[in-house]
C-alpha cells in the first residue's frame, strides 16, 4: 500500500490548501464510474490527510530500544555464566566417548 501523500501525488509537507488542489486534480484524473478503485483511493487519501491521520503513520514502526545495566548486575550475570561453562578435562572427556 502506498502512502497517503504518494496516492495524491504531493511531498509530505504539502499544506492544505495543496492537498486539497491535488485531491481534486486526482478527481479529475479518476472520474468514479471510470476508475471506481482508484477513486475509492484518492478519496480515503483524501479523508485521512483532512482528518490528519498521517501523523499516526510511524507508530507501529520499529525503534531501537536504549537499555542500560547495572554494572554490578552484569558482572554478577557474567561471573555465573562463566562458572557454568567451566567444565574439568574428566567431564570433557567422558561427555565426549
Amino acid at each position: 500500500m502506498t502512502s497517503h501523500h504518494e496516492c495524491l501525488g504531493i511531498s509530505p509537507g504539502a499544506k492544505p490548501a495543496e492537498v486539497k488542489a491535488a485531491y481534486h486534480a486526482k478527481l479529475r484524473e479518476f472520474p468514479a464510474h471510470t476508475y471506481p478503485k482508484e477513486f475509492k483511493e484518492v478519496r480515503a487519501a483524501y479523508e485521512a490527510l483532512r482528518k490528519g491521520e498521517n501523523q499516526y503513520e510511524d507508530f507501529w514502526k520499529m525503534r531501537p530500544l536504549k537499555a542500560e545495566l547495572e554494572p554490578v548486575a552484569l558482572t554478577q550475570m557474567r561471573d555465573k555464566a562463566i562458572s557454568q561453562l567451566e567444565i574439568s578435562i574428566d567431564d570433557l572427556i567422558r561427555a565426549t566417548f
